[in-house]
């Protein structure tokens, strides 16, 4: 095979590269149900409504006494209703009653102790002790009437919801302990290289670990990955590597988009389907591709480790996000000062690694924290880095002193 073509001399904008992506991507609906418990982070296909109602009974709102709400009418501490406590409720007769339990037959309310004038404490709980009570209640006062919380056929948590850590107490409460969700999209990851294992290396070998990475964003961007093993940069071992995965959602091959001789996995692409795009303007993710094989988008990222992981932030995770239909990952930021200046080409939006100093090194929000760039080893500047300097393509250089936005992907898992 001839060397590939090498990407685009004047590539598209990383926005324009996303609107093509969204016009080849369309929220997954195939849906599945599941135990509520194991459907956290879900997305729901089908509304779930209350089969029974919480509470399920009338029970006491508060600590006291229950009795019926008319025998204390016109009560006063000079004229209180006296009532008799016993198990059972009749004409002035009370039942001690804690919170949360089931209110006896024919109590209408719930007399709390602050109302209640006793000579002894201990003896208004005994059988026969005489109760005094000062102030009148009304129906349904101090009682959690059935369904005060839920009622039955009541929609607990409606279509397009996703299911929270919470949510699965909710859905057992009332009766629904199998949910109906939408299914995550599946992603197929391709590693390609020549010399790379998924094992211990031999001699001339190099652990693949890309893929690793950009399988960890798909998940919780929520997508179900697959993971293979490394592809030889062969036009034998692509095409059906490609073919293989086109059943999945979304393909991301890894490795082989440069412009060398064994560089050959955007043309093994192109013998299949179509590319949309050779080359997205973002600094080190520059040689990424966009094509769509049989009507299945396919995203090819550098296999550098750190080009890898701005394309799968800036490219594959917001991808995933929008099959799942939800919304794409986001990092979280702490303002911080350059302490070098930091240079980018015109027109290309860079994103520089960087390690803080300070206080935001321990993912304090603060501008206390200082930002120095990593230029090491790739697979070392990933360690290393505690965050991520993005450059707009309109600017060509930032400033030492500068105050900027760190990305902390790591820190927002």
């Amino acid at each position: 095979m001839d060397e590939r073509r090498r990407s685009t001399a004047d590539p598209p904008a990383l926005a324009t590269v996303r609107e093509r992506l969204d016009e080849h991507l369309a929220p997954v609906d195939r849906t599945e149900t599941l135990p509520v418990s194991t459907a956290v982070g879900r997305t729901l296909a089908a509304s779930v409504a209350a089969r029974r109602p919480v509470p399920g009974f009338d029970g006491a709102a508060r600590d006291g006494f229950a009795v019926r709400a008319d025998d204390t009418d016109g009560a006063t501490e000079r004229d209180p209703a006296v009532f008799a406590v016993g198990s059972d409720i009749d004409a002035n007769a009370a039942v001690r009653v804690d919170a949360g339990r089931p209110l006896p037959d024919g109590a209408t309310a719930v007399v709390g102790t602050e109302s209640v004038a006793a000579p002894e404490t201990d003896s208004a709980t005994a059988d026969g002790a005489g109760l005094s009570v000062t102030d009148p209640v009304e129906p349904g006062e101090g009682v959690r009437s059935t369904g005060a919380d839920v009622a039955a056929k009541e929609t607990v948590l409606r279509a397009g919801d996703r299911i929270g850590p919470s949510d699965p107490a909710l859905c057992t409460a009332v009766g629904r302990t199998r949910v109906e969700v939408r299914q995550r999209p599946t992603v197929g990851i391709v590693p390609v290289g020549g010399g790379l294992t998924g094992g211990d290396p031999g001699p001339g070998e190099v652990v693949e670990t890309d893929g690793t990475t950009v399988a960890e964003f798909v998940e919780r961007a929520g997508g179900k990955v697959v993971l293979r093993d490394p592809v030889e940069p062969e036009p034998y071992a692509l095409r059906p590597a490609v073919e293989r995965d086109l059943t999945k959602d979304l393909l991301v091959t890894v490795g082989g988009t440069g412009a060398g001789e064994s560089d050959r996995i955007v043309d093994a692409v192109d013998g299949l389907g179509e590319v949309f795009v050779d080359g997205v303007a973002v600094e080190p993710a520059e040689t990424a591709a966009l094509s769509v094989v049989r009507e299945r988008p396919v995203l090819s990222i550098p296999g550098d480790p750190v080009a890898a992981f701005v394309a799968t932030t800036r490219l594959v995770a917001p991808a995933v996000a929008r099959l799942a239909e939800r919304e794409p990952p986001e990092p979280r930021t702490v303002a911080a000062e350059l302490a070098g200046p930091v240079e980018s080409e015109s027109g290309v939006e860079s994103v520089v690694p960087v390690a803080l100093d300070g206080d935001g090194g321990d993912g304090a929000e603060t501008a206390a924290a200082v930002a120095s760039t990593v230029r090491d080893e790739p697979l070392s500047t990933l360690a290393r880095a505690d965050g991520w300097v993005a450059v707009a393509p309109e600017r060509e250089r930032l400033a030492a002193g500068e105050t900027v936005s760190v990305e902390r992907w790591e820190a927002s898992v």
